[in-house]
């Protein structure tokens, strides 16, 4: 039987964990008679939000330690192949100058040291630029300049930004910026429109089915008054429920609302089951927004957090996978500084260094064929 509580009537209830909500909402569900369509979609919603919302209280808990971790335990060892890159730099230009190689051979070492050396005096290893500006045909700081042009031309054109507009910008990430800009209001232009759109949808609604938000709204705020406190304790409560119900009106947040009316005890699976289809409809719309809402926040997360450590955007991560990425990360670096270390030790001796450089000018050319290859295909 549904929850008929008059406001006001609250009684003193413990708190009701969020879990817990969604497994009373559905527990008489289809006992008496088949769940209507808008029933099985308005359980379908509420899983599917509490599902996300759970996601993102577990990124919220997992990405603290991550962080940790990856700054104790995987930082070092990516210190560490810096260290050795930088070492290969430097005894890719010692051999340059005490190892006798042909002229194939030494432009070879030039390129290989200038691509090894670019992205390390990037990353602030400026005592690297004497050894580039000697390796390559142009110095560093002009290289540079011509990259960042390139790339300014390209974000430009991908984004639709004028010629002016790029040339007036410092560098690519001041273009990246703006293009990121123009896409943000161009998605805030859309998200008002439809915005505007489901205002207008709802201005249709008949006038004896009030929007579900205000309704709700309406119905805690007068079952929670604080002024109907029947003593001080009771007050306190009330207040603090207030302060969850006004949250989750101005957030909009349709759960929010109903996991309050299931702790009070104006709600119970019987009650949903008593709404009207139209009642359940508009509760479906409510929830389906929200789960838009939460997956755009939960991708937003996930981007940011790929962002921030270099790793694959187009791989969809759990933070409950993070401790197994960092450990095959781990695995993974350590792997790499033993094979660097090694052929540290045998690139010192001269035969063996010219055999690595042949192998690296064969790779080249195996490289530059595809290239060649794939230029000819349309894809």
């Amino acid at each position: 039987m549904a929850k008929t509580n008059k406001p006001g009537a609250v009684t003193a209830v413990a708190p009701v964990a969020a879990a817990s909500v969604l497994q009373q909402l559905q527990a008489q569900s289809g006992l008496c008679a088949p769940a209507s369509p808008a029933r099985k979609r308005f359980d379908k919603l509420v899983s599917e939000l509490e599902r996300q919302r759970g996601e993102l209280r577990a990124w919220a808990e997992a990405l603290p330690r991550w962080h940790e971790r990856h700054q104790s335990q995987l930082a070092p060892l990516l210190a560490q192949r810096i260290e050795l890159d930088v070492a290969l730099v430097e005894l890719l230009d010692h051999s340059d100058a005490t190892i006798k190689l042909a002229k194939s051979d030494r432009a070879v070492l030039s390129e290989l040291l200038c691509q090894l050396a670019g992205p390390l005096i990037e990353a602030g290893r400026v005592e690297l630029k004497p050894l580039y500006d000697r390796h390559s045909p142009q110095d560093y700081d002009a290289d540079m300049a011509e990259t960042d042009a390139m790339f300014k031309q390209v974000l430009g054109a991908a984004f639709g930004l004028s010629p002016e507009d790029v040339e007036a910008m410092d560098s690519p990430d001041a273009v990246f910026e703006q293009a990121q800009a123009r896409m943000h209001q161009q998605q805030e232009h859309v998200r008002q429109r439809k915005a505007r759109r489901q205002q207008r949808e709802r201005a249709k609604q008949p006038a004896d089915e009030p929007p579900p938000l205000r309704e709700l709204y309406r119905r805690l705020a007068a079952s929670l008054h604080p002024d109907r406190a029947r003593d001080a304790v009771d007050g306190q409560r009330r207040t603090v429920l207030m302060q969850r119900l006004n949250a989750s009106y101005k957030a909009g947040d349709l759960i929010g609302l109903i996991e309050l009316q299931v702790e009070i005890g104006l709600l119970d699976a019987a009650g949903v089951d008593a709404l009207t289809d139209a009642r359940l409809q508009q509760y479906n719309r409510e929830l389906s927004r929200q789960c838009e809402e939460v997956a755009r926040e939960l991708a937003q997360v996930e981007q940011g957090f790929c962002a921030d450590y270099g790793l694959d955007p187009a791989r969809r991560l759990k933070p409950q996978q993070l401790d197994k990425l960092l450990a095959r990360c781990k695995r993974e670096v350590e792997a790499d500084l033993a094979i660097m270390r090694a052929d540290l030790r045998g690139l010192q001796q001269p035969q063996a260094f010219k055999r690595w450089l042949k192998q690296q000018r064969q790779l080249g050319d195996e490289d530059a064929r595809f290239a060649q290859d794939d230029a000819g295909y349309w894809y």
